[in-house]
């Protein structure tokens, strides 16, 4: 099949408008299927998330080791919870409640640096916060387990 196209001055543009039904149909399906969130990657960062977190004694370690930095945690981790309280009012609040999907130009536009200085900061406070217990692998557990949680998070309805 050939797609007409334009001409633009030095280069021909394809004409989108122009595209045949049955390519049409064939684009769309592969769009449809890539825009699936389950893949072989998303379920491998959820396994080695959670093979590390029970490899680590992740929770454990939080909880009762005394050589973890307890007030470099606690201030990492509130920071960045800022981040994802902020994330679920740009993306859930004001997308799916208030039905405002172009947040992004023009409602506090504010919201995104602080929260990506938030994240970057609790990231820091809580690699030095657990440093003591892991040492050189702390960036790697961490980086395993926040990717786990991402990986996660494009699987939820919402």
């Amino acid at each position: 099949a050939v797609v007409s196209t334009q001409s633009t001055g030095d280069e021909d543009v394809p004409d989108i408008n122009n595209i045949p039904d049955d390519e049409r149909a064939a684009i769309d399906a592969v769009i449809a299927r890539n825009k699936s969130t389950l893949s072989i990657s998303t379920v491998g960062w959820m396994v080695s998330a959670l093979m590390v977190f029970n490899y680590t004694d992740f929770l454990n370690v939080l909880v009762y080791d005394g050589r973890v930095n307890r007030g470099l945690l606690k201030i990492g981790s509130s920071l960045v919870g800022v981040n994802l309280l902020v994330g679920v009012y740009l993306v859930v609040y004001l997308s799916y409640i208030r039905n405002k999907p172009d947040w992004t130009n023009h409602t506090h536009p504010a919201l995104i640096p602080v929260a990506t200085l938030c994240a970057c900061v609790g990231l820091v406070l809580c690699t030095v916060a657990l440093w003591p217990v892991w040492g050189f692998l702390t960036l790697p557990i961490l980086f395993t387990l926040f990717m786990g949680l991402v990986m996660l998070a494009t699987l939820l309805p919402v």
